[in-house]
């Protein structure tokens, strides 16, 4: 099946999630080396967290989310995720998803190298608030915290991650240098790209100005 899904794609599968603890979840992780594998939408424990690692997954999808919670007696995922230098991991900086001393823990503990800034953002973003139908799905888009209708069910985000790095930088403190790492060079180096994410002579030049509290100023395509 997974081939299908490959085939399917027509080549542009990069990174797929999936849950460790699911039958045949860790042999197609170690079979696979065409496509890079994240952990994530699991109800795993540490332990089958850390077989999923030691299989082959090297990235974290949106961390604490769609996971067991971190718990002092069960640490769980969250804590095998950030102690594992082999894996990065991503954050979704909306000041809903996540509250600002567990971004700043999962910055602490894993460094700028290992976090990933990413939107998980629907079709609903950039629209404002009202209702919308995304994918076969309703959704109630309220004071920017998108949710399934009738539901508190968070149905993605309305993030951008210009504003994820703005957030990051005017509201919890972190280093301009380090949060447009974590937006740019942190995830292209962990997809293996290196003509993206930096600012190197013969890199493609997609470029984004800032100011110094993170608010996007200008854009540029191509320089």
């Amino acid at each position: 099946m997974f081939a299908h899904l490959l085939e399917a794609a027509g080549g542009y599968t990069r990174l797929v999630t999936i849950a460790p603890e699911l039958p045949g979840a860790l042999e197609l992780i170690s079979r696979h080396d065409e496509v890079r594998f994240a952990l994530g939408h699991t109800d795993a424990d540490g332990d089958a967290f850390a077989a999923g690692i030691d299989a082959g997954a090297r990235h974290v999808t949106h961390l604490y989310n769609a996971m067991p919670p971190l718990e002092h007696r069960r640490p769980g995922p969250v804590a095998r995720a950030l102690l594992d230098e082999r894996v990065s991991v991503e954050l979704i900086v909306d000041g809903i998803h996540l509250a600002p001393d567990a971004v700043r823990l999962a910055i602490r503990a894993a460094g700028p190298e290992r976090v990933t800034f990413v939107t998980d953002a629907s079709a609903a973003a950039g629209l404002g608030d009202g209702h919308y139908d995304v994918a076969g799905r309703e959704i109630d888009v309220v004071d920017g915290a998108a949710r399934l209708t009738g539901t508190t069910t968070l149905a993605g985000s309305t993030l951008t991650l210009a504003a994820a790095v703005e957030r990051a930088v005017s509201q919890l403190g972190v280093p301009i240098a380090d949060a447009v790492r974590m937006a740019s060079t942190t995830p292209a180096d962990r997809m293996g790209w290196t003509d993206r994410g930096r600012l190197v002579a013969g890199a493609r030049a997609h470029l984004l100005a800032l100011d110094d509290r993170g608010r996007l100023l200008r854009v540029l395509a191509a320089g």
